[in-house]
């Protein structure tokens, strides 16, 4: 038994109607599909292996390059199936995996300098901007044409803003992200156009963009919850956004959260904004991501290297427990402890009750919480383990560390105490 000794901090948050929520400042529609990882595609051999193994961990949402210097080599010329790609496409589309496409570099023959840089990965894809607007427009409605059978969610470009993925200026990034959406939309009417992937914040080329919003549907950015000196915080874009009246989702496009939280050492930290952030888990960086109005997450990444979620069957495992219980919630509020050391964030589920997503931010602090006022609970761990809580005299008794729990089915009206 954990008795109240110290002081008691305590959150008592009622939600009466789970209809909309204020996101971001604006209102966002509730129990979207919230994960998603980046992925390399595999031969048409590993094909079946890699989706279930995806649809295994939880992930209903890939994003993956457009090859374009392979497809489209020369003027009029076009492979769609360059390496079994467009069978991949098809594949994962009918196992019914969300597929987010990205524009990233060309062929030469489009670029405005064919002699210019070229990637690290692939020396035929230029990474300088297209030539001109009728050349880029006719490869990218072929494209369109051809996979938007598969994709209706198309990213532009990467790190535009300074990570070395499109070797221009702001000004040719908003001209090609114009360009590029509006030949997309010249096919696809419905598609959603993903623009930025940005990880420098509030600079020219992010204020050119809202200046031009009708060229893009969501902003993408990259690590928010990492230090500084790694990616600028999701404040650094939602303060422009609120002051230009631009309302749009956030999805945050490459997420850092490789590890789980066995592998840390005693007193190791986890807290976002500083290195500990580089140190999270599958849970708690999703969990964050939401709670800062982000909509979706995509993490990074599934197979790039050796390291990748695809090989860590343990990190698998919490992304599974991370899809199957806080994809189809929405955000209500983080929970004030009194301690930056521990966390408890409170969302609404579908059914009308609420779920805890709560942890420490070192590893060895432990912190009790009394929920009060709840009946009958189910605890989740970050290993999947489940367990079904009753009450004892109107109150559960838990444990807060380092490794992220879940409990859900929690009573609106429930309070919930932190003991010091």
């Amino acid at each position: 038994m954990l008795p109240l000794t110290v002081a008691t901090f305590v959150f008592c948050f009622w939600f009466c109607s789970l209809q909309t929520a204020k996101v971001a400042g604006k209102t966002a529609p509730l129990f979207e599909e919230i994960l998603g990882t980046c992925v390399l595609l595999p031969t048409e051999k590993e094909l079946p292996s890699f989706i279930a193994s995806l649809k295994k961990s939880g992930f209903q949402w890939i994003q993956t390059d457009i090859p374009l210097s392979r497809i489209n080599p020369a003027p009029g010329v076009y492979h769609f199936n360059y390496n079994g790609f467009e069978s991949a496409l098809r594949m994962i589309h009918r196992e019914r995996i969300r597929i987010l496409l990205k524009f990233l570099g060309q062929a030469d023959w489009v670029s405005r300098d064919p002699t210019g840089p070229h990637s690290e990965w692939d020396s035929t894809l230029n990474l300088t901007p297209p030539k001109d607007e009728t050349s880029w427009s006719e490869v990218v409605r072929q494209i369109t044409t051809r996979f938007g059978t598969y994709c209706f969610a198309w990213q532009i470009g990467n790190e535009p803003d300074g990570g070395g993925f499109f070797r221009g200026s702001a000004d040719d990034y908003i001209r090609y992200l114009q360009w590029t959406s509006k030949a997309i939309r010249s096919v696809q009417k419905k598609s959603m156009i993903v623009g930025g992937e940005l990880f420098l914040g509030d600079t020219p080329l992010f204020r050119l963009m809202l200046e031009r919003p009708e060229t893009f549907d969501v902003l993408s950015i990259h690590y928010p919850l990492a230090p500084p000196d790694h990616a600028k915080p999701i404040e650094s874009y939602l303060r422009p956004m609120r002051e230009k009246g631009v309302v749009k989702p956030v999805w945050n496009t490459e997420q850092l959260a490789g590890i789980t939280c066995d592998y840390l050492s005693e007193g190791a930290t986890t807290h976002i904004g500083t290195e500990g952030g580089l140190r999270l888990s599958p849970l708690k960086a999703v969990a964050h991501c939401l709670a800062l109005g982000i909509e979706k997450v995509f993490l990074f990444s599934w197979n790039y290297d050796e390291n990748s979620i695809g090989y860590r069957p343990d990190v698998q495992t919490e992304c599974r427990v991370t899809s199957d219980w806080l994809n189809h919630t929405v955000f209500l509020q983080k929970v004030p402890t009194g301690s930056q050391d521990v966390t408890v964030y409170r969302f609404g589920q579908r059914n009308g009750r609420h779920l805890l997503a709560f942890w420490t931010e070192v590893k060895g602090l432990r912190v009790p919480l009394i929920l009060k006022g709840a009946d009958r609970v189910t605890l989740i761990t970050h290993k999947g383990a489940v367990e079904s809580l009753a009450p004892s005299n109107g109150q559960l008794r838990l444990v807060a560390d380092v490794c992220p729990k879940i409990v859900a089915g929690l009573q609106p009206h429930s309070q919930v105490l932190i003991n010091k």
